[in-house]
């Protein structure tokens, strides 16, 4: 080989190295507004895809950049069943890729990767079926939720039936009703159970004795409640707005 030649290759090697996007550049650029780029995920190495996934994830991603990630984890472990729960529970904005299929392969067991699932990633009705009957099947029966399983589960909640959160008990409800107020999409039998739930005695009892606390934090139960409570729902958040600097 001639020492031009030579030269050439040692170049081409020294881009090829240069390229390659490693997990210590994504930390150095962790301030960056946006995701991390189809592109630059080809060059990274499987394990540093590992080693960065919470970095990777903590930003809502595009579904190619999500579904590449998703993919290299389920290639770096040989299987679905095989990933980690540490891993399963550092997925964030990766969670979207996984299909509805999928979720047959994992279990959903521990609170910590049910926390994970239970965050908003506007899920499919196919997906958030299937998370929530891994939970049926791996966790804890509705009447056994604690406060801290209720905010875990969060957004799965609203893939249960009315009947399964009536079982929940009232005293747990009423501990983490701010949370439960906070979900999107449940559909009217959900919220129906959780109204059930709020106007227990062990709870807050009738709508009309809720003070402007409950009313302003009661969240999308408001939906169904009375007009006339929705009117002191409003009413209820002017006056806080009022007294807010």
């Amino acid at each position: 080989m001639t020492l031009l030649k030579l030269s050439i290759v040692l170049i081409f090697i020294t881009m090829a190295k240069t390229q390659n996007f490693t997990c210590e550049d994504l930390l150095d650029i962790s301030d960056n507004k946006n995701s991390i780029s189809l592109p630059r995920l080809q060059t990274m190495q499987r394990k540093d895809i590992i080693t960065c996934l919470v970095h990777l994830g903590k930003k809502p991603l595009r579904s190619l950049e999500a579904d590449y990630i998703w993919h290299s984890i389920k290639i770096f472990y040989g299987d679905i069943a095989n990933i980690p729960e540490s891993i399963l529970a550092a997925l964030q904005w990766v969670t979207p890729a996984i299909q509805a299929e999928e979720y047959y392969n994992i279990t959903l067991g521990s609170i910590d990767v049910i926390q994970n699932f239970g965050k908003d990633y506007v899920l499919n009705e196919n997906q958030l079926t299937a998370v929530a009957e891994r939970v049926r099947d791996d966790f804890k029966e509705p009447e056994d939720f604690t406060f801290y399983d209720l905010v875990a589960l969060k957004q799965i909640l609203c893939a249960f039936n009315g009947s399964e959160i009536e079982r929940i008990h009232a005293k747990a409800y009423k501990a983490a009703f701010v949370e439960i107020g906070e979900l999107k999409r449940c559909s009217t039998d959900v919220l129906q159970g959780f109204l059930k739930l709020a106007t227990d005695s062990s709870a807050f009892g009738p709508p009309d004795n809720w003070d402007n606390v409950v009313l302003c934090s009661i969240g999308a139960l408001g939906e169904i409640l009375p007009k006339k409570i929705q009117d002191k729902i409003s009413k209820a958040k002017r006056e806080l707005k009022s007294l807010t600097p």
